[in-house]
């Protein structure tokens, strides 16, 4: 099948290796590589915390005061530091902007760490480089809600089933497998972005 929408996740996808980037913080911080990573996913105070901030219903500070805790840091521009290392990815930044050339519609849907100070958003210029951006917090909804992948593929005017899904979570992509849409698990690995371009006719 030759999918018609192609939907980015942001952090690990349109950005550089999001689990590199915590766990250099981490190491940064005097912690052990994993620190922030278990916060999040391991600690149920974290989790709530997590999926809080990410549907909007806790503030972007109240998250970092949280986080500061759980970690035993200074919770001054702590997700500013913890992201300090992402970097827009050029090869799936190209391929966006080629799929759109190619008649691709193109969204990008992202778990958020809430509004506030900090902006994991600034200087990418998602409303140029996207038909749709999704962003969780700003419609109180979160991957992996079939909601959100729903969401998004109306507001590129297309049904579930006719777009491929792209993210470097395993976990997201189950309910968008349920749900219909097509799956690619994102690892950076060579080959990768070619295959998006095959799945959408762009090859």
């Amino acid at each position: 099948m030759t999918y018609r929408g192609l939907i980015l996740d942001f952090g690990g996808v349109v950005t550089t290796d999001f689990g590199a980037a915590i766990a250099a913080f981490s190491a940064r911080e005097g912690l052990d590589a994993g620190a922030f990573a278990r916060a999040i996913r391991a600690t149920p105070e974290g989790r709530d915390a997590l999926v809080a901030v990410e549907c909007g219903q806790l503030s972007q500070r109240d998250f970092e005061v949280t986080m500061g805790r759980l970690l035993g840091l200074d919770d001054d521009r702590l997700l500013a530091r913890a992201m300090a290392d992402l970097r827009p990815r050029p090869e799936v930044v190209g391929l966006a902007r080629r799929a759109r050339a190619g008649g691709i519609r193109v969204a990008v849907l992202s778990n958020s760490w809430g509004t506030g100070d900090y902006d994991a958003y600034a200087g990418y210029e998602l409303d140029q480089l996207f038909d749709a951006v999704v962003i969780s917090d700003q419609v109180g909804l979160r991957k992996p809600s079939p909601r959100i992948y729903e969401l998004t593929a109306a507001r590129l005017g297309l049904g579930p089933a006719e777009c491929l899904f792209v993210d470097d979570t395993e976990y997201n992509l189950r309910a968008a497998r349920a749900l219909g849409l097509g799956t690619l698990h994102f690892t950076g690995a060579d080959g990768q972005v070619a295959e998006i371009e095959r799945l959408t006719g762009l090859a």
